[in-house]
C-alpha cells in the first residue's frame, strides 16, 4: 500500500511522515510572508493540525503537496489579514538603507495576492500551472499577476537607482 492510500485511511504514521518530509518548506514559505520566527512557528503548529485533521478529505485526483503549500498560505494569509500585517500603504523607503536595496524586504512592499505568487515562482520554483492550482487562479492570471509584481518592484527601485 503506498503512503497516498495510507494517508486516505488515515494512517497516523504516513500523515506524520509526509508532513516530516516537507516541514522545513512549509515553514520557509511561513516565514518569508511573516519574517517573524514566532509568528511563522504558531502558523506552522495550525497548518499542521488543519493538515492532519482534513488530509483524508484529499480526492484521488488532488496533488497532495500542492494541497499542503495551499493549506499553509491559506492560513498564513489568514493569520496575516487578523493580525493587520497586511498593509496597502508602504514605501520602498523602508528597505532602503546605505545605497542598496534589500529585495527581500522589498517584497513587502507587494500585494498579498501578488506576493504569493512571487515567493512560489522564485523560492519554490513552481510552474504557472502548479501556483494557478496552489491559489485557485487561473494560469494565465497567475502570468499576469507575477508580471505585474516584477513591473511593480523594479518601478520602486527604479526611484532609488
Amino acid at each position: 500500500m503506498d503512503n497516498i492510500s495510507k494517508i486516505k485511511k488515515r494512517n497516523k504514521k504516513a500523515i506524520k511522515q509526509l508532513i516530516k518530509e516537507n516541514i522545513e518548506q512549509m515553514y520557509r514559505l511561513i516565514f518569508l510572508h511573516t519574517k517573524y520566527e514566532e509568528d511563522a512557528k504558531r502558523i506552522l503548529t495550525d497548518t499542521m493540525y488543519f493538515i492532519e485533521e482534513n488530509i483524508y478529505k484529499l480526492d484521488d485526483k488532488q496533488n497532495i503537496i500542492l494541497w499542503l503549500y495551499k493549506i499553509t498560505i491559506i492560513n498564513t494569509n489568514n493569520f496575516l489579514e487578523y493580525v493587520g500585517m497586511v498593509d496597502g500603504n508602504k514605501s520602498l523607503d523602508n528597505y532602503y538603507c546605505y545605497g542598496k536595496i534589500n529585495l527581500y524586504e522589498a517584497m513587502d512592499l507587494l500585494d498579498i495576492k501578488y506576493k504569493n505568487v512571487v515567493i512560489l515562482k522564485c523560492y519554490f520554483d513552481f510552474s504557472y500551472e502548479d501556483i494557478g492550482q496552489v491559489l485557485d487562479l487561473n494560469t494565465d492570471t497567475v502570468k499576469i499577476y507575477f508580471r505585474q509584481s516584477l513591473k511593480k518592484i523594479k518601478a520602486s527601485v527604479g526611484e532609488y537607482l
